[in-house]
């Protein structure tokens, strides 16, 4: 790869999700390959080096086109996951703390590994292994039971053991236990293997005739992993006839072009005759936006892809038609159809209509239901009114049309208008306590803020508070300007709030300390950071004045302030 792209210069290439390119790391001065996870901004992007595993936020300039013959070198990292150990709090997600101590313990190091598969056939997308390494001193530990005597992790119930993920045949990760007794830097597989054994019930085997259930066409499907589909295709003409396929819960209104039907049926008498599958009858691992081909309650497979994990069943939206449906593991397949076509069902939203309080509620959107599922109307882009068929004894809604104004702007339309013109905004030379301002924040754009101190005064720096989002920062005066008299008349979206149902745990002098608040300490607040910080949750209004105070939910239904009584940085307060 030096050979290659040493000389290189910087391309003028239009960089999208999963694509493959030459990634220059510049603290290595190395060129590695990657493949994009996220286009993060106009000039960088997220990309994972797939022979490391590390994912970093790469400028463009760093990235080049990579050649087609180093595609076909296989990955030269294996990912891998503990086994037999769990997330303290119930929860799914691994704490910021965990991973910062398993990197403590093992970046750069060299272990041993014990593979906890006994079938040499197959092992888990993951592969589940043990790992052995050296602490601080010298002595070689199982950092998974490290991991828990730290009360960092859980050890796995049996009933954990079914939630395996799908298995993947080992030639696929390049990786071969060609014998029992295989050794793994140093260490004897035959440990795992003994062990698992024991509860044969919980060993994961694909039978051959399982393995032959499933029999498609390879011109057909593609790895649901590279593929990606097209954004859907707009009609050119401004008006056009659409029939409505279903509403969803956040106020989305799903059209299919009336132009579009014919290559849409003509796609679904292709799908049901190429596509010959049973479902996916093994354990997979899946992931949130993966792609997969659906068989939904009337038996007719479909596009789809998932966009919600959840138990034995995953919240699947059909691509085609937009709608999301619950849908049971074993009626879904991991993998793409016809990526060269784009979904036909195309997203949108009513022009100028914002739901009162900025949530659709269900009532409204029962509302949309009943006067739209299924019905034919007229689409007009850029100004979109939502025509009825006047043979339907229903009211006929529509949203007017008219020049765009401050009053119907939402706020982001407006800050976005803002950043826009920014340079014609002039700067803040008076300060005062609580006055309105924007400012300039880290990502470059500029948001709602208000003023709360001067912080220091050679060269001044003042402390603000983004309103909009809660968060603090002290900035010099070159990033604080004046805010347009139609930016105060939205209501602030962030809200002060007290956490009920929990107290400080016990005071421990040996403890790090909130300078602040001593009555807590810096690790409760971390943990408390990575509970709430930038997920949606749901609350509980307990009681408004003096102050707000709430309970928080997780999506689950479960106290977030439960994690840190298990953790036992906090104490139930009855």
């Amino acid at each position: 790869m030096a050979t290659i792209y040493k000389e290189s210069q910087p391309q003028s290439v239009k960089w999208e999700s999963s694509m493959h390119c030459a990634v220059y790391v510049h603290d290595l001065k190395q060129w590695q390959r990657g493949r994009i996870s996220r286009i993060v901004s106009e000039t960088t992007a997220e990309v994972i080096l797939y022979d490391s595993g590390a994912e970093k936020t790469m400028d463009i300039s760093c990235l080049r086109k990579l050649e087609e013959n180093m595609k076909i070198i296989r990955t030269l990292a294996i990912e891998c996951s503990l086994a037999d150990i769990r997330p303290t709090g119930g929860s799914t997600q691994w704490t910021a703390t965990v991973c910062e101590c398993l990197s403590y313990y093992l970046t750069g190091a060299q272990v041993k590994i014990i593979i906890q598969v006994c079938n040499q056939n197959v092992v888990a997308c993951a592969l589940p292994v043990k790992i052995l390494c050296k602490d601080e001193t010298g002595q070689l530990i199982d950092i998974s039971e490290h991991l828990i005597k730290k009360g960092l992790a859980f050890r796995k119930r049996r009933t954990d053991k079914a939630d395996v993920p799908y298995s993947v045949s080992k030639e696929h990760l390049k990786v071969h236990l060609e014998q029992e007794d295989t050794q793994v830097d140093g260490c004897n597989s035959r440990t795992a293997c003994a062990r698992n054994s024991t509860a044969p019930e919980e060993n994961i085997t694909v039978s051959e005739s399982e393995q032959k259930l499933c029999k498609t066409y390879k011109s057909l499907l593609y790895s649901g992993m590279g593929e990606v589909y097209k954004t859907p295709v707009i009609p050119e003409a401004k008006i056009f006839q659409a029939v409505v396929s279903c509403v969803g819960h956040d106020g989305t209104i799903y059209i299919i072009p009336k132009s579009f039907e014919t290559e849409l049926n003509k796609l679904m008498t292709e799908i049901q005759s190429n596509f010959k599958c049973l479902g996916l009858l093994e354990p997979y691992c899946w992931k949130k936006g993966e792609a997969c081909v659906v068989r939904g309650s009337d038996t007719v497979w479909y596009r789809g892809k998932v966009v919600e994990l959840g138990g034995s069943t995953l919240q699947v939206q059909y691509i085609d038609h937009g709608c999301i449906e619950r849908i049971p593991q074993c009626h879904l397949y991991p993998t793409t159809l016809y990526t060269g076509i784009p979904p036909f069902c195309i997203p949108c939203q009513l022009y100028k209509t914002v739901p009162i309080g900025n949530f659709w509620q269900q009532d409204a959107v029962d509302c949309l239901q009943e006067l739209l599922k299924n019905e034919e109307v007229e689409i007009h882009v850029q100004v979109v009114y939502i025509c009825l068929d006047p043979s339907k004894n229903l009211t006929k809604q529509s949203a007017t049309a008219g020049d765009a104004n401050c009053d119907s702007e939402s706020l982001d339309e407006a800050l976005k208008w803002c950043n826009k013109s920014v340079e014609s905004l002039p700067f803040l030379t008076h300060f005062q306590t609580e006055m309105p301002c924007l400012v300039e924040y880290q990502d470059g754009l500029w948001y709602r803020a208000k003023l709360l101190s001067i912080e220091e005064f050679d060269p001044i720096r003042i402390l603000v508070q983004f309103v909009d989002y809660g968060s603090f920062s002290v900035v010099p005066t070159s990033r604080l300007r004046h805010i347009p008299y139609h930016l105060l008349k939205y209501p602030v979206q962030a809200v002060r709030a007290l956490l009920a149902g929990f107290k400080p745990a016990l005071y421990d002098r040996n403890v790090k300390r909130i300078p602040y608040c001593p009555e807590w300490s810096v690790e409760a607040l971390w943990a408390m950071m990575e509970c709430t910080e930038g997920k949606q949750l749901s609350a509980s209004i307990l009681a408004l004045s003096p102050e707000v105070t709430i309970s928080l939910y997780e999506d689950d239904k479960n106290l977030i302030h439960m994690k840190l009584i298990e953790m036992g940085l906090a104490d139930l307060d009855e």
